[in-house]
């Protein structure tokens, strides 16, 4: 995924976040979330518009890509029935205990596939490389990616 795409789903995931502080009429700025209250229910909405962690079925495709961070992506084109009114490309890992692993995975080929999204802190704080040694980095922030654990038949 390239800055870009990782700028603009992070800016994202902000704007959702807002949404229910701008219903309740709050003002009083952003919202924090401890990391602690993520193990006790608190939930992080993916770009795939369900909870983190949250498996679904979906389909999509593999893709090629000429971004320098991966030469992949998953294309999801529809997710628990719905088809998308557009696609969208994530990075992916594969689960080491489905029927995709060890194996190549077919580009533009349309797979019905079992996944869940995940999501962390990538990069380096800006101020981290400020006190010590600048690194090549792509920045600080949130991205998610899908976890493809099988291939439904």
């Amino acid at each position: 995924m390239t800055a870009r795409c990782r700028l603009a789903t992070f800016v994202a995931l902000l704007i959702v976040a807002a949404f229910p502080l701008l219903a309740e009429g709050t003002t009083s700025g952003p919202k924090s979330v401890l990391a602690y209250d993520l193990e006790n229910g608190t939930e992080i909405m993916g770009i795939l518009g369900l909870p983190l962690g949250r498996l679904a079925s979906v389909r999509a495709r593999i893709v090629k890509s000429d971004a320098k961070e991966t030469d992949q992506y998953v294309e999801i084109l529809g997710i628990d029935g719905k088809t998308l009114s557009k696609s969208l490309q994530l990075t992916f890992s594969v689960w080491q205990g489905g029927n995709l692993a060890n194996r190549s995975l077919p580009l533009n080929q349309e797979l019905s596939l079992r996944v869940y999204e995940t999501g962390g802190m990538i990069g380096v704080p800006e101020r981290a490389m400020k006190e010590t040694t600048y690194v090549a980095s792509v920045g600080w922030g949130f991205s998610t990616s899908i976890v493809l654990l099988y291939e439904e038949k």
